[in-house]
């Protein structure tokens, strides 16, 4: 929730237009707020600044056009890493600040011409926030059993998918401190480096003077690691190269940009590998999404009987088999009253945005009827059917359809899981789940 005194703060520093001030309350603003990222963009007749707070943008503040370019040129300049006479191309800077809070933060920004003049978008990477442990992560019932199991395995390919902002990078470094002890070298290569963890040797990528993913990984191969991690499989190269570390007794992590972990299997048959060497190095590929939790202090139960979605949602269990499914429900502690909630009553819990006292608007959530964000996770676990499918030669389609008759848990079915067990909403798992809708 945004706080009013230092918002207050900000508006001021607008009307006086104090640059200096409007930056150094943004930023408090923003973090205090719990925000991922901050946008300044202009506008045809006014610019504005918006945050993002659990995945959603929020409208901060508008001011006129005609302070638009000071507040660009002062982060120019102090960042140290972009020119400010140069406005025609993108321009890229990381910046260290700290908030009038005292709390360090690293800014990763990016400036984008546009009509208006241009765009800034600054990613916050809050230091005093620590990673946190897998078992807080939302990773339940199988889930959990699989990846557990998964990082005790002395070699093989880990991957992590999913779009900007979904979790993985939280999830990967989660994973890192897990097996991080004084046994093993762990070597990472990374494009940025976006938390320094104890234990780990963390190499910047630069790929301007040579030393990208796959030279790193290269290299990284004399240092006697037992872990590696490369932070994104973008080429043929670097992919050759994890593929060969995993065949050499290490264990890899990575990720890579697709939309589930099926997609993957094409992805990586598209950067032209072999079936075998997918079966001979692969060993999980998790897909991730970050969606919002229910308000707990304002939460309310809610009929969803006559919405189209919660068709969808009893749909995605219909070719899961009835033994999996019972032993899925047990692990994740889903009880009676919560099953007979939903499949038998169609009755979930939302947000109302009031106070179950007062009436008035909730404090916790600001009537925007969530609060906090939890993970869904997809893990497709490489069996041996699968991998004698994959083999066989059998499409992603094919293999998916298998594994999810098998008891695979993807994105809906997690999301799905987590409505039952009160965590979250019809609208905000289908927001961002790809579902068979009826035409």
């Amino acid at each position: 929730m945004i706080d009013i005194d230092y918002k207050a703060k900000l508006d001021e520093a607008v009307l006086q237009s104090d640059v200096v001030n409007i930056f150094a309350t943004l930023l408090t603003v923003a973090v205090e707020a719990g925000a991922s990222d901050i946008h300044i963009e202009p506008l045809e007749s006014y610019c504005r600044i918006r945050i993002r707070i659990d995945g959603i943008l929020e409208e901060l503040v508008q001011y006129p056009k005609n302070l638009h370019e000071s507040i660009i040129s002062k982060f120019k300049i102090e960042s140290g890493q972009m020119r400010p006479d140069e406005k025609r191309v993108p321009q890229d800077a990381r910046v260290s600040s700290v908030t009038l809070t005292n709390k360090e933060i690293d800014l990763r920004a990016n400036t984008l011409p546009s009509v208006w003049w241009e765009c800034l978008v600054m990613r916050i990477v809050d230091k005093s926030k620590k990673i946190p442990p897998l078992e807080q992560l939302g990773i339940e019932g199988s889930n959990k059993d699989i990846i557990f199991r998964h990082l005790e395995y002395p070699n093989g390919i880990i991957l992590m998918t999913g779009p900007t902002g979904s979790g993985k990078t939280t999830t990967l470094y989660a994973c890192l401190d897990y097996v991080n002890t004084t046994e093993v070298n762990i070597i990472t290569y990374e494009d940025p480096v976006e938390n320094k963890m104890a234990g780990l040797n963390q190499a910047q990528i630069r790929a301007d003077i040579g030393f990208s993913f796959a030279n790193g990984l290269r290299g990284g191969l004399r240092q006697d690691p037992d872990i590696m991690m490369v932070w994104e499989i973008r080429d043929r190269e670097t992919l050759d190269m994890a593929m060969e570390s995993a065949m050499t007794g290490h264990l890899v992590f990575s990720t890579v940009h697709t939309n589930s972990s099926s997609e993957t299997i094409t992805r990586v048959y598209n950067l032209w590998a072999k079936p075998y060497m997918l079966v001979g190095t692969f060993n999980l590929v998790m897909a991730e999404r970050l969606i919002r939790r229910v308000c707990d202090h304002c939460k309310i139960q809610t009929s969803v009987k006559d919405d189209p979605k919660y068709k969808y949602a009893k749909e995605s269990f219909r070719n899961f088999e009835k033994e999996a499914l019972k032993k899925e429900i047990l692990s994740r502690g889903i009880d009676q009253q919560q099953r007979n909630d939903f499949i038998n009553n169609a009755m979930i819990y939302t947000g109302s945005g009031k106070d179950p006292i007062t009436k008035e608007k909730c404090a916790v959530c600001g009537w925007t009827w969530y609060k906090g964000r939890v993970g869904l996770f997809e893990m497709m676990d490489y069996t041996d059917e699968i991998k004698n499918m994959l083999l066989d030669g059998k499409s992603s389609f094919e293999v998916e359809s298998i594994a999810l008759e098998r008891g695979m848990i993807n994105l809906e079915r997690d999301g799905v899981f987590k409505i039952i067990k009160w965590m979250t909403t019809l609208e905000e798992v289908y927001r961002y789940v790809k579902a068979k809708f009826d035409k």
